[in-house]
């Protein structure tokens, strides 16, 4: 039994690998028919397309990078002093003034010490007012020695620690003042919340973050740009913008910034593109696209983009010879973009170049420029 369900394996194995190559040939006659057939059409018979001679151009390229947007600026606000949250006046998407106060500390404890050290201070004050008629008293009436000079020493050294006693009390006071104002935090300028760390009764550490403000007005877009292009990129040179979460919407703007070193191991640098976000529409971490005009490449060797055909991902064109028969030529490229390519080898001035109609073509077929003769 084992024997015939491994001779029936076989067999259907055999089968289907028969059945395979069968099909495999067709396929590949089927090919190799129409590659003939075409052959025979186009052999002896020319195809009308248009021509144009290999000229130079002045090229402007256009670069493009993927890029973030960020707010324009940003912070974490915190309390100056320990304590536990009573107040939180801002959530997340609040817009806010500077001077605002987003959250207060509870200030139970802090209250009632500043009122104690403002009463020592009244008392320091009279006790030093009361030193200083002592010390005028004293002064006349050692000079007509009606007290001793250890009394008038007395009386001045009274004066003096009265004075360092009201200086003390000042100190506690304005210190206690000082922590019941940083109990207050408050927003340095205007902006929108976009984060809120803590809730109301949860106990701020002095520096650890309650709220994130951003200024939004204007945004950022931060822009990877590789160190082949970072050259070209200048400050205040103009650039356009493409959200794309709006429906890639063009907005205007300018480099404004740009990294001094590269970001290893990648070797990337950081171009900051800022456009005003006047609509209040622009978010941070919407992905866009920038375009900024590099380098003008002058007096280059061109060709129309539409000329270009792919063979075996290389880019080429049909150049026509004196029989008014084409040869496939494949080209080193530059700059590629707004309709032209910046032939670096390849092609030489003055050649003939297929323009229009290469789709027909193949390599050695015979044209006819009575389709049209580009300029």
């Amino acid at each position: 039994m084992a024997n015939d369900k491994k001779r029936l394996v076989r067999i259907v194995a055999v089968v289907a690998i028969v059945f395979t190559a069968i099909i495999a040939f067709r396929i590949y006659t089927n090919l190799a028919a129409n590659k003939e057939r075409a052959g025979r059409v186009t052999q002896g018979r020319a195809v009308a397309v248009v021509v144009s001679a290999v000229a130079r151009h002045d090229i402007q390229p256009v670069l493009s990078f993927s890029a973030n947007l960020e707010p324009f600026w940003t912070a974490d606000l915190s309390p100056k002093v320990d304590g536990r949250l009573a107040v939180l006046y801002a959530d997340e998407g609040d817009k806010v003034k500077a001077g605002t106060v987003v959250a207060t500390l509870d200030t139970d404890e802090l209250a009632p010490l500043a009122s104690t050290a403002e009463g020592s201070v009244y008392e320091k004050r009279a006790n030093l007012e009361q030193a200083e008629l002592d010390l005028k008293r004293a002064i006349p009436l050692a000079k007509q020695g009606a007290i001793s000079a250890q009394a008038l020493d007395t009386a001045r050294i009274k004066r003096d620690l009265a004075i360092g006693q009201l200086r003390a009390a000042e100190g506690t006071l304005a210190q206690l003042r000082a922590r019941l104002g940083n109990a207050n935090i408050v927003a340095p300028r205007d902006g929108v919340i976009t984060k809120r760390y803590l809730q109301a009764g949860y106990y701020a550490k002095t520096g650890s973050p309650v709220v994130s403000l951003a200024d939004t007005s204007s945004m950022l877009v931060k822009a990877s740009v590789g160190e082949a292009e970072i050259s070209q990129l200048k400050i205040g040179s103009p650039a356009t913008v493409r959200v794309t979460a709006l429906g890639n919407r063009e907005l205007s703007g300018k480099v404004t910034r740009l990294t001094p070193a590269a970001s290893l191991p990648i070797r990337t640098f950081t171009a900051e593109v800022t456009v005003p976000n006047t609509e209040g529409d622009l978010f941070a971490g919407m992905f866009a696209r920038v375009e900024v005009a590099g380098d003008m490449r002058k007096n280059v060797v061109a060709v129309p983009e539409s000329a270009l055909v792919l063979r075996e991902d290389q880019k080429a064109v049909y150049v026509v010879s004196g029989d008014n028969k084409v040869q496939l030529r494949i080209l080193k490229l530059g700059y590629v973009g707004g309709g032209w390519a910046e032939v670096l080898d390849g092609l030489k001035e003055g050649e003939q170049i297929v323009t229009g109609g290469q789709n027909k073509l193949r390599d050695g077929a015979t044209i006819d420029r009575a389709g049209g003769k580009g300029e």
